[in-house]
């Protein structure tokens, strides 16, 4: 699907079920909000009974700055040698379950910014995250037009627009035939300087505007 121009705050997902009856769920949550200084919101957005992909909300009392100065400080996140506190809570889920459970989607509300991450294959979302934020990181004098604006969404990742019909991309996607790499290609923005969202080319580092594909439910 092209890149919407409606907000997230507009068009929350729709279809996630709050019912999750799953084992290790409350000492999950709290390990996040423990890690990630956030009160954190999980949802089922799979149908399937033998499967639990977990859509995760993090609302984060920091601006995006001091996200960032907590994440080189090392006190946000825990993340440790290469290894996050995200991943391994999500591996004390699964192992305290009969079903398959994965992260579908994160996202972290921050005081001047949210940002989406979208699954693109299993275990994407917790393999990656660190090296997501330590890019975001990075790139942040350029999302935010040399310090003048900080991007009030961001989407991670989004696609370039295929030849081929949009099912085409989505079930690429779906059959694991995308890399960590794609994270690390395109975002999108919404910005208040602009009247629809724009694309940020991470090689780069520059904004672009044309249609790209994006992960929604």
């Amino acid at each position: 699907m092209p890149l919407y121009y409606d907000s997230f705050k507009n068009n929350p997902p729709e279809g996630f079920n709050g019912d999750l009856n799953i084992e290790g769920l409350e000492i999950f949550k709290k390990g996040l909000e423990k890690h990630f200084f956030s009160e954190v919101t999980v949802r089922n957005c799979s149908s399937s009974k033998t499967s639990v992909q977990l859509a995760i909300e993090l609302d984060c009392n920091l601006s995006l700055v001091e996200m960032l100065f907590h994440l080189n400080k090392g006190t946000w996140g825990n993340f440790r040698q290469g290894k996050s506190s995200f991943a391994e809570l999500l591996r004390q889920l699964v192992t305290e379950n009969d079903v398959h459970v994965d992260a579908e989607e994160v996202t972290l509300f921050f005081k001047d910014t949210t940002i989406v991450i979208n699954k693109i294959y299993e275990n994407s979302i917790s393999e990656q995250l660190e090296n997501i934020f330590k890019h975001v990181g990075k790139h942040y004098v350029h999302l935010s037009k040399g310090l003048t604006e900080t991007p009030y969404e961001i989407y991670i990742p989004v696609f370039e627009e295929s030849t081929h019909a949009n099912d085409t991309l989505l079930q690429n996607i779906e059959a694991g035939n995308h890399r960590k790499n794609d994270y690390f290609k395109y975002w999108g923005l919404y910005c208040d300087s602009e009247e629809d969202a724009v694309i940020y080319d991470l090689k780069n580092s520059k904004i672009e505007y044309g249609d790209l594909f994006m992960l929604n439910h």
